[in-house]
């Protein structure tokens, strides 16, 4: 595709790329600063190995109309800014079938929301607040399967193991590679899956892990150890049991960056 105001090269190239192989590209604005990406897509209004197909189209959609922010729609569901209107609070699903904060958010949107208001130092959200982080943020996944937790999908499921691999070479283009601030909070997938963080974003980890308690770690890396113009973080995954502690000490190595 030729360039446009709205979409430069390098996202059209990985556009381009993952619609070519299937793949799943992400959610929020191209030029954003802040790439976030986690495990993986969780939808419960779709199929195991649809949300590729459903993404790929709204990006489609998206790009051939030179969509902006602003022509999305209140809850739309829309690659560019999906389910604008929801409000700075968890939407939870209880026991007895009752839901609490109805206009609210997942709970990693929630914390994806708290790092970048830290990032850029803007005034607390609350509750009646809507959230907006995809207007700063690119979000993408490093398994497009989906599925409301890992655990859903056994470790050996080649699916999985090939859909994350498939992902690395993804993440490896240009476009992804080129973000002031990367966020994996991907916890030990790299492990797992034999992902090759380094080599894929083009960054050096500076080979100490920050625990700050248990379960809530992060290691830094960085384009250049000396004098750094990127900064890649790998932590855990955003949900219910990460501390805000984490978050905010995140949020201070990366405001330099942005």
């Amino acid at each position: 595709m030729k360039e446009n105001l709205r979409f430069n090269n390098d996202f059209l190239e990985a556009y381009d790329y993952s619609n070519s192989n299937g793949l799943y590209l992400g959610l929020g604005n191209p030029k954003g600063k802040i790439l976030l990406i986690g495990k993986e897509t969780s939808d419960d209004k779709i199929g195991f190995d649809e949300m590729s197909k459903v993404n790929l189209k709204s990006w489609n959609d998206i790009i051939s109309t030179n969509k902006s922010i602003e022509d999305v729609g209140f809850l739309e569901d829309n690659a560019l800014f999906p389910w604008k209107g929801q409000k700075f609070t968890i939407r939870r699903l209880k026991k007895d079938g009752t839901i609490t904060g109805e206009t609210g958010t997942s709970t990693t949107w929630y914390y994806y929301q708290y790092l970048t208001d830290l990032i850029y130092n803007k005034t607390p959200k609350g509750k009646e607040d809507l959230i907006d982080f995809h207007e700063f943020c690119f979000q993408s996944e490093m398994n497009q399967l989906n599925a409301k937790k890992s655990n859903d999908i056994p470790k050996n499921d080649l699916r999985r193991i090939k859909s994350i691999k498939h992902r690395e070479k993804l993440f490896a283009l240009n476009y992804f590679r080129n973000f002031d601030v990367i966020i994996l909070a991907s916890g030990h997938y790299h492990k797992d899956f034999d992902f090759d963080i380094e080599k894929t974003f083009g960054v050096n980890w500076t080979g100490k892990t920050n625990v700050l308690s248990k379960g809530n770690w992060y290691n830094l890396h960085y384009d250049n150890l000396e004098k750094p113009k990127r900064i890649l973080i790998h932590t855990r995954q955003f949900s219910t049991l990460i501390t805000k502690e984490l978050i905010e000490t995140i949020a201070n190595e990366c405001r330099t960056f942005v």
